[in-house]
């Protein structure tokens, strides 16, 4: 016991205390660092304002970690600085679905397929700053309430892979999919 009677035990508690103060800070550190977050890996490898189809992932081809591998994926890195984004996408069976996430994962818009009928999603992504844009334009059978508010951010259409037999209907349905600016 004589060793433990000239031990300092305000040193061990600042040592623990410092141990958790570094602690939290580099846990806050690490959620604040967004250089090589999903947005801005996607962004770096698909075009802006543009869907497309991203290649089935493989182990060696995961554009992000923990994507199903039964599922094929297409992705519009969008920005509407310069005008209003328009988003159509056919969803033709349970499985489908389409999202619209800010560059800080937020999801915005979600919707997926109903399992009684197709499901046409036309959707419009407004500038969300103040500036006025003038007065949308609509057409008949589009619902005005499919309307958001996005400065930036990713388009998501998901599409179940069935197997080898279904993939050509899969791929021409995904294909249908697209985002470019209102009246391009």
């Amino acid at each position: 016991m004589k060793p433990l009677k000239g031990f300092d035990w305000r040193l061990l508690a600042i040592f623990i205390l410092l141990a958790g103060i570094v602690h939290l800070v580099a846990t806050f550190l690490a959620v604040n660092d967004t250089r090589r977050s999903a947005y801005s890996r996607l962004t770096q490898e698909y075009p802006a304002n543009t869907m497309t189809i991203a290649d089935a992932v493989a182990p060696q081809h995961q554009p992000l970690p923990f994507m199903a591998p039964d599922a094929r994926y297409a992705f519009c890195p969008f920005e509407t600085k310069n005008g209003t984004m328009r988003v159509r996408a056919l969803l033709p069976d349970l499985g489908w679905t389409v999202g619209v996430y800010s560059p800080d994962g937020t999801n915005l818009y979600f919707a997926a397929a109903s399992a009684d009928r197709e499901t046409t999603i036309d959707l419009s992504i407004v500038p969300s700053d103040d500036r006025f844009m003038g007065l949308p334009a609509t057409s008949a059978g589009v619902d005005p309430q499919q309307t958001i508010a996005a400065a930036k951010g990713l388009i998501v259409v998901r599409a179940p892979d069935k197997g080898e037999p279904y993939r050509s209907d899969e791929l021409v349905a995904l294909s249908k999919a697209s985002c470019r600016r209102d009246g391009a």
